[in-house]
């Protein structure tokens, strides 16, 4: 018992040293990695220099956020002429500009529509956080099941194809926490004097 006592102080004793991280310049990251580091993709930044689109975020209620946006990462946005939403890749970055890639299917060919800043009207950001973006899903599909249950399973009443207010406001009320995860994960950004375009490069 006591070999077993001695043991555990040892192994309770090794635990602080084994976790300890000593800082080492050879191991610092760049500040590309970092970015990367935060927000993973299949993005490659090649060297630095390399420009990049920036939104900067100031909603009027949440935290100020910044959004960037690399050659390759898809970006979802609308402009002030029509009412279409784009959902394209970007292929290059200017300092005013930005092209994305429209595929011709009749022409066989990629054509690079550039898009000046003064002409996005609306830009639709990704922001996961966790628990609350599977939410986003989660909560509307649990919200239809259990309204679908509640009519086609006998209740109370041993009828089936019926439901009460109590049950519909319990589906609608997961379907609402669906929906407002949704928006907070997946906000829609109106470009104007708070919410800004800009072009950053890395270094």
């Amino acid at each position: 018992m006591r070999q077993l006592l001695t043991l555990y102080l040892v192994v309770l004793a090794a635990i602080p040293l084994a976790a300890q991280d000593h800082y080492s310049p050879e191991r610092a990251l760049s500040s590309e990695e970092l970015l990367l580091k935060r927000n993973p993709s299949t993005r490659a930044i090649t060297q630095p220099g390399q420009r990049y689109l920036v939104l900067d975020a100031s909603p009027v209620i949440g935290p100020f956020r910044r959004y960037r946006y690399f050659s390759g990462d898809d970006i979802r946005f609308r402009l002030r002429k029509d009412r279409k939403k784009y959902n394209e890749s970007i292929h290059t970055v200017s300092d005013s500009t930005f092209s994305i890639v429209v595929i011709n299917e009749a022409a066989r060919r990629m054509n690079y529509v550039p898009i000046d800043f003064t002409q996005v009207r609306k830009i639709k950001a990704s922001h996961r956080i966790p628990w609350v973006t599977e939410g986003a899903f989660l909560f509307p599909i649990a919200g239809l099941l259990y309204s679908a249950a509640d009519f086609l399973n006998p209740g109370i009443d041993n009828q089936r194809f019926t439901t009460d207010v109590r049950s519909l406001a319990v589906g609608g009320g997961l379907i609402a926490t669906g929906v407002l995860c949704y928006k907070l994960s997946f906000p829609s950004y109106r470009i104007n004097n708070r919410n800004r375009l800009k072009v950053l490069q890395t270094y």
